[in-house]
Formats: structure tokens, sequence, C-alpha cells
């Protein structure tokens, strides 16, 4: 049972749901003056998110039994207060340490210390993946040390046991050289496929409805998707929503009109998978034969690249045209 007080509430929608696989659902909370409450059926200790509706999320943990409540003025990092299990203190202890540091270095050294310190709480897990794995790279050899730190309990957990999976065979996304093929849904439940882009640029982005830094991003594309949308140029957005509706919902907030696409299943989706996707945002741009040309372009290096390749492209295209045998024989008449 979960009970919250956030005085900055009014007549608000607050989405909760699972950290990791433990808890597959997400549910909507309305909150009235501020008050709401929310009670989950679970087994055993579950990390579960709360989203407001300014997108800043906290981190509760469930258990059998428990009750916990939340409260504060507003919803923002350093603002709410938690009081329910050990897991939610020592998280709060955590984030209380980390204030005190501006240093991203530091940051992390703080998080490595603290997972061995605690290698009983599922708060290290959370650390693990918030620090660690849901980062632009992975530095495989110290999650690996990090997870052989942990308890026999911990370890047998069915997040960890799929990231020691992925990392038996994780390749950097920079090291792939080439999008073989890959399937979602979009939003009019249609199939997409690599085949229906391979004569075109395309530049696939990932991100969230609950991730503000990918959602905006995601609103920086529209004057690019304005400007250079062409048959030789597309965007397809893929969202690891679980939500149905949360992701509908800021797709039509965030006024963003080319193809977008969802399965629901979160970071499983099959080509995050594939890619081995390990934090929002992240975005490649593929040539016509699938190939990466570059990732994690934003902004003016973005636009400078789609006009290189664009011009290439309508450039070599015009060549093709001229060597022809239909514009040979057309000459020698």
């Amino acid at each position: 049972m979960l009970e919250g007080n956030v005085r900055s509430l009014a007549h608000d929608t607050l989405y909760i749901y699972g950290a990791d696989a433990l808890y597959e659902h997400i549910d909507t909370v309305v909150a009235v003056d501020g008050a709401f409450n929310y009670t989950a059926t679970v087994d055993t200790v579950t990390p579960l998110w709360i989203l407001f509706p300014n997108k800043h999320r906290e981190l509760v943990f469930a258990d059998k039994g428990l009750e916990s409540t939340i409260y504060g003025d507003t919803a923002s990092a350093g603002c709410l207060h938690i009081v329910g299990s050990q897991q939610d203190a020592l998280l709060q202890e955590f984030y209380g340490l980390e204030a005190r540091l501006s240093d991203k270095s530091r940051i992390t050294a703080l998080a490595d210390s603290f997972i061995r310190a605690n290698p009983y709480s599922e708060v290290s897990i959370h650390l693990l993946r918030e620090y660690f794995v849901h980062q632009p790279t992975l530095d495989v050899t110290k999650i690996k040390t990090l997870i052989g730190s942990m308890s026999g309990n911990l370890q047998d957990n069915n997040y960890i046991k799929q990231l020691q999976s992925m990392l038996n065979t994780y390749k950097p996304l920079r090291k792939v050289n080439m999008v073989n093929s890959y399937s979602v849904i979009d939003s009019e439940g249609k199939h997409v496929t690599t085949s229906e882009y391979k004569d075109a640029y395309l530049f696939i982005t990932f991100w969230a409805s609950w991730d503000a830094e990918s959602r905006q991003r995601q609103r920086e594309l529209i004057p690019i998707w304005d400007k250079y949308e062409s048959p030789n140029f597309n965007i397809l957005s893929v969202s690891l929503d679980t939500d149905r509706t949360a992701w509908l919902q800021a797709i039509a907030e965030d006024s963003v009109t080319w193809r977008q696409a969802c399965d629901y299943d979160g970071w499983e989706t099959g080509i995050v998978q594939r890619l081995q996707i390990t934090h929002l945002p992240t975005n490649v741009l593929l040539d016509p034969s699938r190939r990466i040309q570059a990732m994690d372009l934003h902004g003016e290096a973005l636009e400078k690249k789609v006009v290189e390749l664009t011009e290439k492209s309508s450039s070599d295209a015009s060549k093709q045209v001229k060597k022809s045998p239909a514009t040979i024989r057309s000459i020698k008449k």
C-alpha cells in the first residue's frame, strides 16, 4: 500500500510501473488535491517507478504487507520524502550523499562503493542499472565485478541473470556495422521492417514518454524533419514505453508527425536488445544498405550529416541517370 501527498499536484494523473521484469504492469493513479493511494500485489521486494506529470520519476520499493508513504511540496529531485522499507531508506541515504557531489566520476565512484557496501540490498541492483548499465558505453569488466560483489540472492534476480547473459555477447553499438533486420509495430498497428527503407537514409531514435531528455531530443527533430523529409531521408522513433495511452499522449503533446513505433516491451523490445541499447536517448543513422553511418547525433551535427548524406545520394543518383543505357542510346540518336 502506497499513500502519497504532494502539494503541487491538483487533479493530476500519475503512472506507476515496474523498474524491472518483476512487475510488468503499468497503472494510472489520480491525485486529488495532492493526495493519492495505490496498492500493488507483490510477493517479494519489487522496485516501482512513480512518474509524475512533470516527468520526474521517483523509485519506491514495494513489498508484501508493506505500507509506504511519499510526501513533499513538489515532485522534483530532493523534494520528496519516502517512509517505507529499509530499501527506501537506503536509497534516500545514497541520494543525500550524491547531492553533495557535482563531478560525474565521483558520483560513479560513490555508486560503486555503495553497491559493494550493500551486497544484500535490492538498492544495489538499481544503482548498477542506473549508473553503470544505462550508460552510452558499458564497462563490462566493472559491471561483472560489481555483480560478483553481490550476494547469491541478488545474483539470482531475473534482471541480473538477463544482464549477465547480455554481457557475454555485448558489442558496443559503435562496433556494430550493420542493422541486418528488425520489426516493430507502428501507431497504426502496422509492422515496420528493414525492407521499407531500403532506398533511403533512416534515422532511428529511441525514446520513452517517461524520459524527459529523450522527449526533448525528439522535439528538436521537428525542424529537421520539416526541412529534409524526402524519399532519401526518413525518421523512425522507437519507444520503450509499456503503456499505449502514455505513449500516444506523449506523441500528441510533443507534436511529432513522423512514424512512431512501440512493442510495449520496454528494454526487452526486439530492436533494443538486438542493438543492445542501454541508455536514453540514443539514435542511429543508417544508410540505404543498413550500415550505421553515425550515432547519437543531435542539433547542428545531425543536420550537417543529413545534408551531407542526402546531397551525396542525389549526386550519385544523377550520375547513374547520366550513365544509364537509355541515356547513352538517346545521345547517339
